[in-house]
């Protein structure tokens, strides 16, 4: 079982090689990089040792530089809360001091996101969803989300926070950076500029505010801390145990009453809907719960437990209530592997290499840096061509409607790749396997074929359509990305009725791309 010495876990030597890391990265005013570095050198510092201090004066020697006078200033206190060298005050003070002579040209870094709101009267219990949208259940699609109202391409119709997420750092995925946990803060996901405070003990957790720490460590980080490494490499595991963990702390970590709520609970129909207080724990995990199906059962058995054997903690509680456990994570993973979505993120890195100097540019698509749980969105069922689409607004899952929906139809989502992306054999394989059910959506049942072979129904259109997907990449604002939106929007429910044609198609990219060029942070360094 791990140690929880911070001697063991915390290493002086360590922190002092990344500060020197990102010194270089300093000097060549390479600034993202060498924060990564610093905060780096915060998390593997011993608590209480000057590496601490050196390492947040090193931070606001860089914030200092790209004018962000206030996160300087605040470096500067916490440099000198945590044993910064009493010989080296004076570079503080004169930084200090400076900076509050330049406050007055401090950059504006607060990120506009006011286009995403919902188009149409929200919900009088569920104020982030449209008020037109209900819950219906039916035996071919049990439960379902209809519109009552006609919907156009571009409509916002849902605006839904997570109920639980995790962050994400696993390099087998291409778009998603190990590094993640040295830019995000553990609890919230945001980067806050790269200001963060490291954990007490381990050394890949940090956090944007001390509030954040202190919920981390209150419903779950006390359970993740000694074993965090493993979970931040176990995939899905890790935000089923999230959810297990602060499942437990709705009963205050008393595991023998949350087995008696799990019992009188078993087999309850509880979902979003249902949910009369947002902030209410025990009502959220039974809403979580329920998004497990009956007929399927998921032997995961041993995987948890060598997680949960690596830990005093947690291998006491797996003895003890091994059963219980058991059988509430096997039906946890069903919601992991059925429910959960990722989260995408801008970088506000710039340009440049990455860590293993490959030529990509993190300023140009969207990192996968979460996984999360979205109760309404789970009640949304799939099709090859859906008529909404969802994004992340910081962990906000946005809904948008990317086909015109009649009133009383369904609203789809799709699991996996679309129909003109992928022929219809490989979807039907991946959607039994994954999900248990042949898809007999329309793209299905008319053999809608891939792009390549796409009927064009009008040229003007299409021309249109490249003309835009190209000028796209070089949208020099949001306002204009806003304008092009709206104009796409139009354009796409002026010729609806030719869907799916080629120019349709690359319209409906243009959109969606044009969405994402609106959530793009507005600073990166």
């Amino acid at each position: 079982m791990k140690n929880m010495d911070d001697e063991l876990r915390k290493s002086n030597k360590v922190s002092e090689s990344c500060r020197s890391e990102g010194n270089r990265f300093y000097v060549q005013r390479i600034f993202f990089d060498a924060i990564l570095k610093y905060n780096e050198s915060l998390c593997y510092a011993v608590n209480g040792s000057e590496n601490v201090g050196l390492a947040y004066a090193n931070r606001s020697a860089v914030y200092f530089e790209m004018k962000l006078y206030d996160k300087s200033l605040r470096n500067i206190e916490l440099a000198r809360a945590n044993n910064y060298p009493e010989k080296n005050y004076e570079i503080l003070k004169k930084r200090e001091t400076k900076c509050k002579e330049l406050m007055k040209n401090t950059l504006t870094t607060v990120n506009d996101l006011s286009f995403f709101k919902l188009s149409y009267e929200g919900n009088k219990d569920y104020p982030s969803i449209a008020a037109c949208l209900e819950k219906r259940i039916n035996n071919k699609y049990g439960r379902h989300i209809i519109t009552n109202k006609a919907l156009s391409v571009g409509d916002i119709i849902a605006i839904e926070d997570p109920v639980y997420k995790v962050i994400k750092s696993d390099e087998r995925y291409s778009t998603c950076y190990a590094n993640n946990v040295y830019q995000r803060c553990e609890n919230c996901l945001d980067e806050n500029l790269l200001d963060l405070i490291p954990c007490t003990f381990c050394t890949k957790a940090m956090y944007c505010s001390s509030e954040c720490m202190n919920y981390s460590f209150t419903h779950y980080h006390k359970y993740e801390c000694s074993i965090v490494e493993d979970l931040l490499r176990s995939g899905i595991k890790h935000v089923i145990l999230r959810i297990f963990f602060e499942g437990l702390s709705a009963f205050n970590h008393d595991i023998n009453k949350f087995k008696e709520f799990v019992k009188e609970n078993e087999g309850t129909n509880f979902s979003f809907f249902e949910v009369k207080n947002s902030k209410n724990s025990r009502e959220l995990f039974l809403a979580t719960l329920s998004l497990a199906s009956k007929e399927v059962k998921v032997d995961t058995a041993l995987e948890f437990e060598e997680l949960f054997k690596l830990s005093e903690t947690l291998n006491s509680l797996w003895i003890n209530h091994q059963n219980f456990i058991t059988n509430l994570l096997q039906k946890l993973s069903i919601v992991g592997n059925r429910d959960i979505h990722g989260i995408g993120a801008w970088s506000l890195k710039q340009n440049g290499m990455d860590e293993h100097n490959e030529p990509k540019n993190p300023s140009q698509y969207q990192q996968l840096i979460g996984n999360a749980c979205y109760l309404f969105s789970s009640l949304l069922n799939h099709s090859c061509a859906p008529n909404i689409k969802r994004l992340n607004v910081g962990c906000k899952n946005v809904i948008v409607v990317c086909r015109p929906i009649s009133a009383g139809d369904q609203l789809f989502d799709s699991y996996r790749q679309n129909f003109n992306l992928l022929p219809k054999s490989m979807r039907q394989e991946s959607l039994m396997k994954d999900y248990g059910f042949i898809c007999d959506c329309e793209a299905c049942i008319n053999e809608w074929p891939l792009n390549k072979d796409l009927d064009v129904i009008n040229d003007s259109v299409l021309e249109y359509a490249w003309e835009s997907h190209d000028e796209l990449p070089y949208l020099q604002s949001k306002a204009i990305a806003v304008k092009r939106y709206k104009e796409y929007c139009d354009k796409f429910m002026k010729h609806g009725k030719n869907f799916p044609s080629a120019e349709l198609v690359i319209l409906q990219e243009c959109i969606s791309n044009c969405l994402l060029s609106i959530t793009k942070p507005s600073f990166q360094f």
